[in-house]
């Protein structure tokens, strides 16, 4: 499959938001921003692969999942269960409850490497894709993520996208589903415009741009634009998807206009390594700093990109080089 520039920027804004969210409230306005668009945009990001991707038969696909996504989030567990017992000591109950953990897929908010539930989502999401795929028409695809996503938001008794509780984040993955739907309808189309010519083009790229830009700014400044459809009940379920939508396209326009980064479209390229080590690089990164007298705790926004920024470095250029040659 032949990569695209744009979306590979694209991924490694997604990486970056992923990490620097991760760091919590202390990013200051930055946290609540993202905490609209992060995981959202990784789905979509996914949902646009797919459309790419050439047919093959349900056993086929499962396979290759099973090998790309759901292999890694088992390795990636395991090496972080290896580091937590080399920071923390062995503890048989705390190593009990990891592996527990792992048995169980990783539940978001439950698994200890906070961001390896996505991987098994991703899994779920996959699959369950393959069978809306069916539909062939992609209005009824787009339609099926919809319903799924208010049976979701709307008919659970509880938030599936944050406090999930079936194995493998399968309730989280009805949730997201939509994005990785709108993702997979909508590519051809954003690559379509992107890729046009002349004025009107610029135009409309300029307009969206402005326009996603205002609310994302707005949304820093703590105004939300967008806060009549709270207070209508029948649209009201729509808000954290429209919102999302609108943040990930000034993420497209960003990662379109930085597409010759070559490095960038490399750390792109390896968001699954990324993904996998968070955990490890972050623990490691800390335990570190701590024993040089450094704490990383209220470092607002600013030295939190450049703390994160340096992580995906040493991510980069020394954990995915080694874990290659182990073929991980």
């Amino acid at each position: 499959m032949k990569r695209i520039e744009w979306v590979d920027v694209l991924k490694f804004l997604g990486i970056v938001s992923i990490y620097f969210w991760h760091l919590g409230e202390n990013i200051g306005n930055s946290y609540s921003v993202i905490l609209l668009y992060h995981v959202p945009l990784f789905f979509f990001v996914s949902g646009c692969m797919e459309s790419l991707q050439s047919e093959v038969s349900f056993g086929k696909y499962i396979k290759k999942k099973v090998k790309t996504t759901l292999r890694p989030f088992f390795v990636f567990s395991l090496i972080s269960v290896v580091i937590v017992v080399l920071y923390e000591g062995f503890q048989f109950p705390l190593v009990g409850l990891m592996l527990k953990q792992i048995a169980y897929g990783g539940i978001r908010n439950q698994i200890f490497a906070y961001s390896l539930w996505f991987l098994t989502c991703l899994f779920v999401i996959g699959i369950l894709f393959q069978l809306i795929k069916k539909l062939k028409n992609r209005i009824f695809i787009l339609g099926a993520g919809i319903v799924l996503y208010v049976i979701a938001a709307r008919f659970m008794p509880y938030k599936p996208n944050m406090v999930p509780i079936f194995p493998y984040n399968a309730d989280c993955a009805l949730y997201y589903m939509v994005y990785y739907c709108i993702g997979y309808c909508a590519f051809p189309y954003v690559q379509s415009f992107l890729e046009q010519k002349g004025k009107r083009k610029r135009q409309w790229f300029v307009l969206t741009g402005v326009l996603s830009a205002i609310y994302a700014a707005a949304l820093f400044c703590g105004k939300d634009l967008l806060f009549f459809m709270e207070k209508i009940p029948v649209v009201r379920i729509f808000y954290p998807l429209t919102a999302a939508i609108i943040l990930i396209w000034i993420n497209i326009e960003t990662a379109y206009l930085l597409r010759n980064s070559m490095y960038m479209q490399k750390l792109g390229q390896e968001t699954l390594y990324l993904c996998g080590n968070e955990f490890i690089i972050k623990t490691i990164a800390v335990s570190v700093l701590s024993f040089l007298g450094i704490g990383i705790e209220n470092m607002g926004a600013l030295f939190g990109l450049i703390y994160v920024v340096l992580l995906l470095g040493a991510v980069h250029f020394v954990l995915v080089p080694l874990e290659r040659r182990m073929h991980i």
